[in-house]
């Protein structure tokens, strides 16, 4: 166990383990509780030989030592005192509790190493090993089983009966271990252990079910949540994701220009053919630049730089990126012109600023958003590509946060945004080329002061 988890998923393993130890310690005493009444049991029914008291004597005290064993492990994990080399422990006590009673039975009995497996206590073994089934740790089991093994080859090999105490004859004091009272203790302690190894499938199945639960959670909200977000849920910060927080981010915007007038004159096929692989060179563009996608609208996409975590280089990146999707619209066109296709032409905007970013809905669906006035901006920054017959617009607040050089950008002007009291400066690569009036028409200009269209 690790003391100081620093992801949800070591918590909830902690809390896993936490919950073992706690069911393992319950068995252990239970178990105890009702050997102790089985012994009573054979108290009453039956009149013991003097050899036949002395074990009953070890099995109380053996029987005592299990419930106190499991009621300090209980403890100690009610109080989160509980550490994992405790498992180790408690497992070391189950095992020389098994074997010092197989070493008492052959003391009293007179029976040699090689009768070992006809003692009672034998059917106790296998219950050790299913209780510790129950700490889901396979170290533990591996390391009972040898302690196990080990411990009863020595009291086979080493342990001596004692001289002078029994007289009977060896048939006798065989026979003696196969008895209806031999014969109920063991067939308690089988039950026990059938018991036991019930209760580990029911828990096993439990953590399966949760497994299964939790990992159909993440495929579903990993459909409708960006690809770069995976992590995210892959570390079980769902929660976090659905709060939302303020963050300083870059946005960008990019759109087909004249799609609609195009899609028109293209047969169902070729649209598809077409958005698609936009869609593709969009993506290319923003993996390789670390950009998200928030969403695709139509023959648009909005991309968000500073998702899941903010960087010091968003801006600098969704301005390459921009220059990047321009530079394979350009490659897509040379293809295109070879087939004899019109070519394709897209506006851009770029803005930076603070925006609420988070993911709304519930746990069978989560959308991505991002909302605020910077998304606003970045969108009649795009718009206003037509306007200003440019393939990108981006802000100058974009340029200071990137701490871009302005001398490879051509200024645009200072633009006022409908609904925003604060004017935005923009700008444009400055080898980037100008539309033509083929693309948008006959220029279009602004009087002094008048605001940009687009949404609010």
């Amino acid at each position: 166990m690790r003391s100081k988890p620093s992801k949800e998923s070591d918590i909830l393993l902690l809390s896993a383990e936490f919950g073992a130890e706690r069911t393992a310690s319950i068995v252990r005493m239970v178990t105890g509780i009702v050997l102790l009444a089985m012994i009573a049991i054979l108290n009453r029914k039956s009149d013991f030989s003097p050899i036949g008291q002395q074990q009953i004597f070890y099995a109380e005290l053996t029987v005592v030592t299990l419930f106190l064993s499991g009621l300090a492990s209980y403890v100690l994990v009610r109080l989160g005192w509980w550490r994992w080399w405790m498992s180790f422990a408690t497992a070391s006590v189950d095992v020389l509790i098994v074997a010092a009673n197989l070493w008492n039975n052959m003391w009293v009995t007179g029976l040699s190493g090689q009768y070992v497996l006809a003692f009672p206590v034998i059917a106790a073994v296998p219950l050790v090993f299913v209780t510790n089934v129950l700490r889901l740790r396979p170290s533990v089991q591996i390391y009972s089983t040898v302690l196990m093994f080990v411990a009863v080859v020595v009291v086979s090999l080493v342990a001596h009966p004692a001289e002078g105490l029994v007289d009977r004859p060896l048939p006798l004091l065989v026979q003696d271990q196969f008895g209806w009272q031999p014969n109920f203790a063991r067939g308690i302690i089988l039950a026990l252990t059938g018991g036991i190894l019930v209760l580990a499938s029911l828990r096993g199945r439990r953590l399966l079910v949760r497994a299964v639960e939790e990992t159909t959670l993440r495929l579903n909200l990993g459909r409708y949540l960006p690809a770069e977000l995976a992590p995210v849920l892959a570390e079980g910060r769902i929660a976090e994701l659905k709060a939302g927080r303020r963050a300083h981010v870059t946005l960008m915007f990019v759109d087909i220009r004249g799609s609609t007038a195009m899609e028109e004159s293209l047969s169902p096929s070729a649209v598809v053919d077409l958005i698609g692989t936009f869609r593709e060179l969009v993506m290319a563009a923003a993996a390789a630049h670390r950009g998200v996608i928030d969403k695709f609208i139509g023959d648009g996409a909005l991309l968000v730089f500073g998702v899941p975590e903010t960087a010091d280089d968003d801006a600098a990146r969704a301005l390459a990126c921009g220059q990047d999707i321009l530079a394979r619209i350009d490659g897509w066109n040379i293809e295109r012109a070879r087939h004899a296709l019109d070519p394709i032409y897209v506006g851009i905007g770029i803005h930076s600023g603070e925006a609420f970013v988070g993911a709304i809905g519930n746990d069978m669906r989560l959308d991505f958003t991002v909302l605020g006035d910077a998304v606003n901006v970045a969108c009649r920054l795009e718009q206003a590509t037509k306007l200003h017959r440019v393939a990108m617009l981006v802000s100058g607040d974009t340029l200071d946060a990137a701490q871009a050089d302005r001398a490879a950008w051509r200024a645009i002007g200072v633009q006022a945004l409908r609904g925003r009291a604060e004017p935005v400066e923009l700008f444009t690569p400055a080898d980037v080329r100008r539309w033509d009036d083929v693309v948008f028409g006959p220029a279009q200009s602004l009087a002094p002061g008048e605001p940009l269209s687009g949404t609010e």
